[in-house]
């Protein structure tokens, strides 16, 4: 205990021997009792503690309140008392502090008050003596300090045993001014007499009274000089706040030279921290992290008493809110259960790679839903922190060290979710979305074992850079990563995708996160036809992902070409991949048969998959996101595309539950144009493609294709039709002519083309003028994509003909019966397969087509074609 307090213990306990009914008042509410310690009297229920531990005033309704305690005040005393008024005092709204009086009832008492409160702008402290109803004015402090709202003061009071008062406030800064003085001595202090407050007040004041740090003790003359009792950096380093032991003069204690920092240079000046025993010092330059030593010297305290040099010694530590890759999210157990050894408890492990010491409590944790604040905990460079929830927290604490309990801690889906890292201003600093293929062991991935970074220095890698833990317990909280590999990453990063998000912004992304400074450099993207790019700027939330405002809109006519040029690179440095280009454009609402069907799985081989193949025939682009697959053969069974995806002119898209074995099964498929969807059942015998859109309550049904197993070439029987796509001849035909669609040409061992032209496609030539016409004058019926079948025109002079078209072979016998006497449009198509009325394959040589055609009106129109079945070895 230091000298000074030593002394001042000493002459209290002679003070108080000597006079025993002599005694103190301290109050600071802290126990939030007014009915004990002290108890005070009046009318107690208009006030109240509240929850900043003041004594706040809770009239229910205008009036005046009075509240005393009972205190033994000595001759020579010293009041203190902190006030607060949240408006400014009037005649009508004052405050008196009865400083003594000789009974409860105030008003009525006899003895010294303080009072707050006068008309006008000069509103003073002012000193009464009060002899029952009749009051003398004593004294008046600074006109205009407690005319302003709010008035917070410290008042301080002092009474000598010869009756001399003296004064004194001071605001939440600065020091304490002189507010008055007065010899009076005509009511004695001793035993038995009160403290207490008289509040008057309106209906708009009544809670607007607040008091707290009351103390009442003997005015020992003060005789030592002030203590420096401790020192500590700011927050933010700037400064440094000393504490000393009791209330300062104003000059002495606010000159700079009075102080210094060993080490660092001046200090740039002293000022009060809201009170007169303690000094802020403002630093030339912020410190370090380090142990610092802070001497002072010359400084009085309100007695006048001179400090000789005095030193504290204090420790700071630099703070810095932590940038994007600072902190990881290092290691995840999602799912617990069954445990290789840890407690069935969901974590996550935080690593700070950076150079900075990071308040974790600045950060927040996500998985999409609230943002949940991090306790408060310094996270040093190269250390590590593991997060989980309230409860699992103790299961965790003897496996790892710096465990720390987030309230309200994301639930984490065991098979994959996105877990962010915030900052106060919503700033995404990491993200991570896992998912359990991330485990490189399969058998890990049922439970107990955590994911693991394998190298955080390359923070911008994602499902590459994870591995399962490989080591038991099954995860390593808490320390380094048992998968931890000091790699490499030389692979250049790729542009993936390119979606208009309206004719002047384009959203592109990447495979992986691109540096941000690079991202608006001119030249960094490149259109065709030429169009100027503007700027770029990488996502806030997702930093693969990058905006590219253009100046001027695109041209809703016109396909770009764009593409991201090596001016980008990743986290790495490594320079994007040159050759990534892609095509946008402003989409359009389709209008029927801009798509159409163009072929269709619906008899896929046993564990095969089903697939849709649609062909956009336009010269128009369109937002999958909009488009609808549907059944509606027998019943309705609808499926959203809803794909953040363009159609392009001339572009196969294919859709199917089960990619991979398409892929598999099929030859040449282009991955790129091959996506995963749960179509509608399609039966094998019958059923329908229905391709419609939908936007804002406007529909558009594109195109609708029934289809029957018929439909195959008729040389196929059932076995041999499993696994064979329906192939769409022409995307001119109707969708709905049988003749327009036939199996797809079983290839080098491939019954399908998706993603690719149809091996039946054909276009609309012909080698004649005729009304009957050949696309060629052969077919070889034998399977192998070439000339399959025998393409046939009609194409009549007026509608309502009635036509019949026969084949014959050479010796005239009739072989198939394609039309009988059946009425036909203008055009029509007509399909032969080689099949004969038997069910047999025509044998090759010489055959020729018949063909009539009757009008309402009597006109017959005949022609023959000849044409010949060949075959190919």
């Amino acid at each position: 205990m230091c000298l000074k307090a030593l002394c001042r213990l000493a002459c209290l306990w002679l003070f108080t021997s000597a006079s025993t009914a002599l005694g103190q008042l301290e109050e600071d509410f802290s126990d939030g009792d007014l009915v004990q310690n002290p108890s005070w009297e009046g009318d107690l229920s208009y006030f109240a503690v509240n929850s900043a531990g003041e004594l706040q005033l809770m009239a229910p309704q205008a009036g005046f309140s009075v509240l005393a305690v009972k205190v033994d005040i000595p001759d020579s005393a010293l009041w203190q008392i902190d006030i607060r008024l949240a408006f400014a005092p009037s005649a009508n709204n004052l405050l008196r502090i009865y400083l003594m009086a000789d009974q409860p009832n105030l008003l009525q008492a006899s003895g010294y008050y303080l009072e707050i409160g006068e008309n006008g702008n000069a509103d003073a402290i002012r000193f009464f003596r009060q002899t029952g109803a009749a009051r003398t004015l004593l004294s008046s402090g600074t006109p205009g300090l407690v005319a302003f709202d709010p008035v917070a003061i410290r008042l301080q009071v002092r009474r000598s045993t010869a009756g001399l008062w003296s004064i004194a406030a001071r605001k939440p800064s600065g020091g304490y001014s002189a507010e008055g003085s007065a010899t009076d001595a005509a009511f004695s202090l001793g035993a038995g007499r009160y403290f207490g407050f008289y509040c008057l007040y309106t209906e708009t004041r009544r809670d607007k009274f607040f008091f707290d740090n009351i103390s009442i003790r003997p005015d020992i003359p003060d005789t030592q000089p002030p203590i420096l009792l401790s020192a500590s950096a700011g927050a933010d380093g700037e400064g440094v706040l000393l504490t000393f032991n009791e209330e300062l003069d104003t000059l002495s204690a606010l000159e700079p030279a009075h102080y210094a920092v060993i080490g660092q240079p001046p200090v740039l000046s002293a000022q009060f921290a809201g009170r007169s025993d303690q000094v802020y010092l403002q630093l030339a330059h912020p410190l370090s992290t380090g142990s610092y030593e802070v001497q002072c010297q010359q400084v009085a305290d309100l007695a006048g008493n001179v400090s000789g040099l005095q030193s504290a010694f204090f420790s700071f530590v630099r703070m810095e809110l932590a940038q994007e890759f600072d902190i990881l999210i290092n290691e995840i157990m999602a799912d617990p259960t069954p445990s290789a050894g840890l407690p069935e408890v969901e974590w996550v492990e935080l690593h700070n790679r950076s150079q900075r010491i990071v308040d974790l409590s600045t950060l927040y944790i996500s998985d999409g839903g609230t943002p949940r604040q991090l306790p408060a905990f310094l996270l040093y460079p190269d250390s590590f922190a593991v997060l989980t929830t309230m409860a699992g927290a103790g299961a965790l604490a003897p496996y790892a060290p710096n465990v720390l309990a987030v309230s309200g801690f994301p639930s984490l889906n065991n098979t994959g979710d996105t877990l962010l890292l915030l900052n106060a201003d919503d700033q995404v600093l990491e993200r991570v979305s896992y998912s359990s293929g991330w485990h490189t062991d399969q058998n890990k991935r049922e439970g107990g074992w955590s994911l693991e970074r394998i190298n955080p220095n390359l923070p911008c890698l994602g499902r590459e850079n994870w591995t399962s833990c490989p080591i038991l317990p099954g995860g390593t909280p808490g320390r380094q990563n048992a998968a931890f590999r000091n790699t490499s990453d030389t692979t250049p990063p790729r542009l993936l995708a390119v979606f208009p998000l309206s004719d002047r912004e384009i959203e592109l992304s990447f495979s992986e996160p691109i540096e941000r400074t690079a991202i608006s450099v001119s030249g960094a993207f490149g259109i065709f036809p030429p169009h100027p790019t503007g700027a770029a700027v990488v996502s806030a939330t997702q930093r693969h992902i990058a905006i590219l405002t253009l100046p001027l809109p695109l041209d809703s006519s016109v396909v770009y070409q764009i593409w991201a040029t090596p001016v980008l690179s990743d986290c790495a440095g490594n320079p994007l991949h040159p050759t990534d280009t892609f095509f946008v454009g402003i989409p359009q609402v389709p209008e029927p048969f801009d798509i159409v069907v163009n072929e269709v799985l619906f008899n896929p081989e046993t564990f095969g998959s089903d697939f849709v193949e649609l062909y956009n025939r336009s010269e128009k682009i369109f937002n999958l996101s909009h488009f609808f697959i549907a059944n509606f053969y027998d019943g309705s069974a609808v499926q959203r595309i809803g794909l953040r995806r363009l159609f392009l002119p001339q572009e196969y898209l294919v859709f199917t539950p089960n990619p991979e074995d398409i892929r598999t099964r099929f030859a040449r498929v282009r991955a790129e144009n091959l996506f995963s969807l749960a179509l509608p059942s399609l039966p094998d015998n019958a059923g329908n493609v229905t391709v419609f859109w939908a936007k804002d309550g406007r529909e558009v049904v594109v195109d609708s294709f029934v289809y029957f197993d018929t439909y195959h070439n008729a040389l196929l029987n059932a076995s041999q039709r499993e696994g064979v796509s329906l192939e769409r001849i022409r995307v001119e035909g109707a969708t709905n002519d049988p003749a327009n669609w036939t199996s797809a040409a079983q290839i080098a061992g491939s019954k399908g083309t998706p993603t690719q032209p149809n091996s039946q496609r054909l276009g609309r030539t012909s080698t004649t003028a005729k009304w009957l016409q050949l696309a060629k004058d052969r077919l070889s019926p034998d399977g192998d994509g070439y000339e399959d079948f025998l393409d046939i025109w009609l194409q009549l002079p007026g509608p309502g003909y009635a036509a019949t078209v026969i084949v014959f072979d050479g010796d005239g016998t009739p072989v198939r019966y394609l039309l009988r006497h059946q009425v036909v449009g203008q055009e029509a198509a007509l399909r032969w397969d080689g099949d004969a009325e038997d069910g047999t394959i025509a044998r090759p040589g010489i055959y020729l087509l018949h063909g009539e055609a009757f009008s309402p009106q009597g006109v017959v129109l005949r022609e023959r074609l000849p044409f010949a079945v060949v075959r190919r070895f």
